[in-house]
């Protein structure tokens, strides 16, 4: 892929792995440390040897953007590799020999080294940073705190990255959730110094050539501040210290001193503490990090409002206390009590310490999400490790204190949370049975569930369902994050029906099956509703397709530009007129035409698609055809066993054997006699001109195809759906009605109807929902009839042929 060059507009080839390493440091080096696009090039030829010039330099950085002489102008170089290199060193050294070049990077975008030139001799391991435009080696380290700037998106986050990947290679720390540990003091450490001794210079720095041992020496005695500092809190034991090496610990001073945490937008901040979301502790325990635009969308719909109360009870990083903090605190800078406030800071402060609630079982989140909440202005001290699952009686210390009273849980005014939904982790039934939700559940004749005295081994999600109302005021309301499975399984009616009962369900948010990509390939949907509340005339439903990056966790961009394809900014702007008929993804749906049993926006996005048909059609849904005997239809005959499969002649039709409208015929799949004979008892068999629909499965639901008169002896996997036209009033034909499910209209609607986590026994019969754009004329219906039905024969003739040709000569396999 051709795109231009970040510094120089130069063309480059973006597809190459190494390519987007250049660019995301070309990026860094302007927008951190200073300079100008026009200081920088690319693939810069050097001079050596006998004086040809065979090698050119990824980045060079020149003193500014006049002299061009690689003897004389030369300040850095930068070398670049993909993530898998690990050589280059070496050719950098020899680069910087060649030229002027007072400082040298090495990177592959997860690691990163660097380089400086003393005399004339490279060394290696002397800097632990390099110069901002305008300093000199000797100047790295060597800011005032007023200096001091916000940290720019790139370079955060991916400071972040290379910190992690960097001690894990080299120090004796062989576990990722140890170094986030470790990590996590040195963030409070740079924290504790950005907000004490002001006019000092900072102690959070390392300087050129500086002891290792003295960095962090410094580096410890601001985490013993902050360790005693919170000593109530019981995240620190008493007696914790850095235990990272001086070196390492050097390193990644060096990474973080030139900016400043505190005056970093928090959302920045945010993006790179999800980093730490790359180690195993926290992945495999179904704990993900909530993107940003999931967040924002849940505070906006949900409001909070100053003096409520806000508890996120699996809080993480603190993604959604962050942001209800900040809309309360805009809320206050816009109301007259607070507005003109001298001290509308402290009270704003004041405020969140008062209101804002978190609860996470991982001692290393909790920690993350106090510092997350220091760099943002506060409520830190509310923010309690404990297990929110266990039972009030079991909650002690300042989780007691903040979440118990009167031996039940406190009740909060909001509760904003994404909870665990990992596949390794399951609440046991000893323990489930706590709970409402922690039973056995069974459905009744009229269509509701009743709970069993059985209880039942529970995904955690389910029981954070009914926890997080227990925790909710009387008209509290409740943003929760959830598998899209809760919204439409059938084995998951109960939940359901849990959820919406006697509550109103304000929005269903459907998020991007990217959303949590690459560390859960989970499809989830966000659901806002008010406990205890009347339901609503309607609901507010959005359908955004993409969020910012691939399922890789690149990002992603709009096609044919260079911006962000992010659809939940978007929704964020039409929130504020959910009635716009020029919305693109946020729409209303009346309460009474939504379905107890699909809550999936999109399924109600293939309904509103319906209206939009063209003024020579007419809308006829599946379920009007079966219900007035246009057609008829059934599931297929079954599966035999894969020791029965390739036994015998007559064929076995699978969902992949539904191709270019024709049943074909796998010669490695065919039954014996006795066991089609087995399957077929009490069951029809296919007549030519039966349309043969893939209505369940992994993958093709809705391929269509037409059973000619060879296949009246087949057997069909059941999770085909034969329809049969009966004699009928409409006009419609078997040809019709193959033409119509295959049509553009219809498959867009089943793409919708179709949910990312739909198997076998969650699908249901939703094919009934599909309407059809039938012809209002006659003579339009029996045009397009005729044109499929020549196109059916013309298929149905060909393979006569070859049967015929089979018998001819003894065997053919197509």
């Amino acid at each position: 892929m051709i795109g231009n060059d970040f510094a120089t507009g130069k063309q480059v080839d973006l597809a190459k792995p190494e390519e987007g390493v250049r660019q995301e440091y070309e990026q860094v080096l302007v927008e951190s440390y200073g300079y100008l696009k026009t200081d920088l090039d690319i693939e810069v030829r050097i001079p050596r040897g006998t004086g040809r010039f065979p090698d050119r330099a990824d980045v060079v950085v020149y003193r500014d953007a006049i002299g061009r002489d690689p003897a004389r102008d030369i300040v850095g170089l930068v070398e670049v590799k993909r993530k898998t290199r690990r050589d280059g060193i070496d050719q950098l050294k020899s680069y910087m020999t060649a030229t002027s070049a007072e400082w040298g990077v090495w990177t592959n975008g997860d690691d990163i080294s660097y380089l400086c030139k003393v005399g004339a001799q490279v060394l290696d391991g002397y800097l632990n940073n390099i110069p901002i435009r305008g300093q000199s080696i000797h100047d790295v380290g060597r800011r005032t705190k007023a200096e001091l700037e916000p940290f720019a998106r790139t370079e955060l986050k991916s400071a972040f990255r290379r910190i992690l990947n960097h001690l894990y290679a080299n120090t004796n720390i062989g576990r990722r959730e140890k170094l986030g540990a470790e990590m996590v003091k040195i963030i409070f450490a740079k924290i504790e110094d950005e907000k004490t001794y002001v006019d000092q210079p900072p102690q959070f720095r390392a300087e050129t050539g500086e002891p290792a041992d003295a960095i962090r020496s410094r580096v410890n005695q601001l985490f013993l501040r902050v360790r005693d500092e919170l000593r109530q809190d019981g995240i620190f034991s008493p007696h914790e210290e850095l235990t990272l090496d001086p070196r390492s610990v050097a390193w990644v001073v060096g990474q973080l001193h030139n900016g400043s945490l505190l005056t970093t937008d928090t959302d920045v901040v945010g993006d790179a503490f999800e980093v730490f979301s790359e180690s195993r502790f926290i992945g495999e325990k179904g704990e993900f990090f909530t993107p940003r635009g999931v967040v924002k969308v849940a505070v906006k719909i949900a409001d909070p409002k100053p003096d409520q109360t806000i508890c996120d009870p699996a809080c993480g990083s603190g993604g959604f206390l962050i942001h209800a903090m900040k809309w309360v605190w805009g809320a206050m800078a816009r109301l007259p009590r607070w507005r003109n406030a001298p001290d509308v800071r402290s009270r704003q402060r004041e405020m969140s310490m008062r209101t804002v609630f978190g609860i996470d079982k991982e001692t290393d989140l909790v920690k993350i999400a106090k510092a997350h909440m220091a760099i943002a202005g506060d409520g830190r001290s509310n923010i309690v490790h404990e297990n929110s699952l266990h039972a009030a009686s079991e909650f002690q210390g300042d989780a007691r204190t903040n979440c118990v009273e009167e031996g039940r849980f406190r009740h909060f005014d909001f509760i904003l949370t994404n909870p665990p939904f990992g596949t390794k982790t399951r609440v046991l039934a000893a323990d489930a049975q706590q709970f409402f939700l922690g039973h056995k559940w069974k459905k009744e004749s009229g269509g509701g569930w009743r709970q069993t005295n059985s209880p039942a081994d529970r995904d955690p999600y389910v029981l954070f369902v009914e926890r997080c109302l227990e925790m909710l005021r009387p008209g509290g309301v409740l943003g929760i994050v959830l598998p899209e499975t809760v919204f439409h399984a059938p084995t998951l009616g109960y939940l359901r029906q849990f959820i919406c009962g006697g509550n109103n369900v304000v929005a269903v948010i459907d998020l991007p099956h990217n959303t949590f990509r690459p560390h859960c390939n989970a499809k989830t949907c966000l659901i806002v509703l008010q406990k205890g509340v009347p339901q609503g005339k309607s609901v507010i439903m959005a359908t955004p397709e993409q969020m910012g990056h691939d399922h890789n966790g690149k990002t992603l961009y709009r096609p044919g530009t260079t911006l962000e394809w992010d659809d939940l900014k978007v929704v964020l702007d039409e929130l504020d007129n959910v009635e716009s008929s020029r919305n693109r993804y946020v729409f209303p749906v009346p309460w009474p035409e939504v379905d107890a049993d699909v809550l999936v926006p999109r399924f109600y996005r293939a309904i509103r698609r319906t209206t939009n048909l063209p003024a020579d059609r007419r809308a006829v849904r599946v379920s009007e055809l079966l219900d007035d005997g246009t057609i008829r239809a059934w599931d297929g005959h079954g599966s035999p066993s894969s020791q029965e499969k390739g036994s015998g002649d007559i064929p076995y039709i699978r969902v992949s054997d539904i191709v270019n409208w024709e049943l074909y015929r796998n010669p490695v799949s065919g039954i014996e006699q006795d066991v089609y004979e087995r399957f077929m008892r009490n069951k029809q068999r296919p007549q030519a001109g039966d349309v043969i629909f893939v209505r369940r499965g992994s993958y093709r639901i809705g391929t269509v195809a037409m059973a000619s008169p060879r296949d009246t002896k087949v057997l069909l996997t059941r999770e085909l759906l034969t329809m049969r036209v009966q004699d009928n009033d409409r006009g419609i034909t078997p040809a019709y009605l193959l033409g119509m499910l295959s049509s553009e209209y219809v498959q867009e609607q089943i793409s919708d109807y179709v949910f990312y986590d739909t198997t076998l026994p969650t699908i249901g019969d939703r094919w009934k929902h599909l309407v059809l754009p039938i012809h209002r004329e006659r003579s339009d219906l029996d045009e397009t009839a005729a044109y499929v039905d020549a196109a059916i024969n013309a298929k149905w003739d060909a393979q006569a042929q070859v049967d015929k040709l089979r018998q001819q000569i003894g065997g053919v396999t197509t």
